[in-house]
């Protein structure tokens, strides 16, 4: 194993979204303990529907609030790390996570079912759905599964992210209607055609991407590793990358805002530089990205700024969301109300 992958797969482990240390999958689902406790255990994804929230996190824990307040634990059909919650309207949700463990709700996140659980599978880092019927989950090693009967039946795919084998830590739909998936290495790949196939996209650094979020009418955000941060205003137009490149030994990342401008990205500098896992848009304009050291950093894409904000007792943060003016972060100590942030 090269210096380079020793040290993403490294990062990977570090990062509380795929820390499942002391959970030991059983061959067939275990629902989930209720404890008294559970808002202050690790969590590791949060999501709104509708009026009310969900997060999710360590040993299957699902949680509900409806004011960002006071949290109460769900019945959970699995003990596994779950890794991310996701809404698609006010009704329809899904929970993704370890032991390839995919959950589904039809009522607002009031209760879950199990679609999918196989013990020997490799954990889900991620879920997104364009239709109630249309779905994608992606996780470690080039993991992609999708389904088109709402999560009934889920499918893995043979495509050239499978080939990789890399990690897949998040997607992102953007607003012209294209999927986008990053990871480790650099990975950047786009569809258009639901998910269907993927086209590899040239990235200003070689590091894992944590995250991504849309802006614009084509534009995208992405977030990761030592704090970097790169947007585009026009994803269509980035330049396509050949597959072979992403394992090439002399790849190195842009060096220079104009490295980087030629690629179709501008850089953000990042004066904490701490890797970063969540975040939320707030606005048009503006996003909160939060991550290792319990850093908090406000980006401003018509300034070019990213500005770090607070720290948070040095705990790793995971997951963040901006809701009815109030920043809720889910990380090491569960889910915390930071109010309206400045």
């Amino acid at each position: 194993m090269s210096a380079m992958r020793k040290l993403l797969v490294g990062a990977v482990l570090a990062l509380a979204t795929t820390a499942a240390s002391a959970e030991t999958a059983p061959a067939a689902p275990q629902p989930a303990l209720m404890a008294a406790k559970a808002a202050h255990g690790r969590l590791l994804g949060i999501a709104a529907a509708g009026k009310q929230l969900l997060a999710v996190g360590q040993q299957g824990v699902i949680l509900q609030s409806q004011d960002g307040q006071h949290w109460q634990q769900l019945p959970s059909p699995v003990s596994s790390m779950l890794n991310r919650v996701r809404f698609l309207d006010p009704q329809h949700g899904w929970i993704v996570g370890y032991d390839g463990s995919i959950l589904g709700s039809r009522d607002g996140g009031n209760s879950w079912q199990l679609q999918h659980f196989d013990a020997e599978a490799r954990a889900l880092h991620d879920v997104l759905f364009i239709s109630p019927q249309r779905g994608i989950a992606v996780g470690a090693y080039g993991t992609v599964l999708t389904t088109d009967d709402g999560g009934g039946h889920w499918l893995a795919q043979d495509s050239v992210l499978a080939e990789l084998a890399l990690h897949l830590n998040s997607l992102v739909l953007l607003r012209d209607g294209a999927l986008i998936v990053v990871g480790e290495g650099g990975l950047i790949a786009r569809s258009e055609d639901q998910g269907q196939s993927w086209k590899l996209l040239k990235s200003p650094y070689i590091g894992s991407w944590f995250g991504a979020l849309p802006f614009g009418e084509k534009g995208m955000l992405l977030f990761g590793m030592r704090g970097n941060v790169y947007s585009t205003a026009d994803a269509s137009a980035l330049l396509p990358e050949d597959s072979a490149t992403l394992h090439a030994m002399d790849r190195e990342s842009a060096a220079t805002a104009a490295a980087a401008a030629a690629l179709g990205w501008r850089g953000f500098d990042n004066p904490v530089q701490e890797s970063l896992f969540g975040g939320s848009l707030r606005g048009t304009d503006e996003a909160l990205l939060v991550g290792v050291n319990g850093v908090i950093a406000q980006l401003s894409l018509s300034a070019g700024t990213l500005t770090p904000m607070k720290k948070l007792r040095d705990e790793p943060l995971s997951g963040a969301l901006w809701f009815h003016e109030q920043l809720l972060v889910v990380g090491r100590r569960g889910v915390q109300n930071l109010g309206a942030i400045q």
